[in-house]
């Protein structure tokens, strides 16, 4: 039975210690919410920034201790993708009003900061703005 407990343990120390970091990195959790009127070239640039968060992510917290950061970030960043290419299918739409959260972590000192929760309000065209 012992020897059974301590494989369990063994086989478990990665996911405890994960959990560990986690607890202590979300202490210093801070959220806030923007809404910004993007120009379609700085949606590319706020998708592409997003993409290189999570693209620097995958490599630097695919450890075992901050994998749980890396797939936070992933999940975040399908919302901007999701609304950069309804402003792209839509030619007839120069710019929106977005409304998103901005999540930022304290961890290895330094900060990770990365944008959640997107949401296109509003779409202006030739004939002025509508609301999506």
């Amino acid at each position: 039975m012992l020897i059974a407990i301590a494989l369990v343990l063994f086989f478990s120390f990665h996911e405890i210690l994960s959990l560990c970091n986690k607890i202590y990195v979300h202490k210093t959790k801070e959220e806030s919410t923007v809404t910004k009127i993007l120009t379609k070239d700085e949606f590319l640039q706020l998708k592409e920034k997003q993409e290189a968060i999570y693209a620097g992510s995958y490599d630097k917290w695919y450890r075992w201790k901050t994998q749980w950061l890396s797939n936070e970030v992933k999940q975040a960043t399908g919302t901007i993708l999701d609304d950069y290419y309804f402003l792209w299918e839509h030619p007839e739409y120069d710019s929106a009003k977005i409304k998103y959260k901005v999540t930022k972590y304290k961890e290895d000192g330094k900060t990770v900061k990365y944008i959640s929760n997107s949401k296109i309000i509003q779409v202006h065209s030739k004939n002025g703005w509508k609301n999506k």
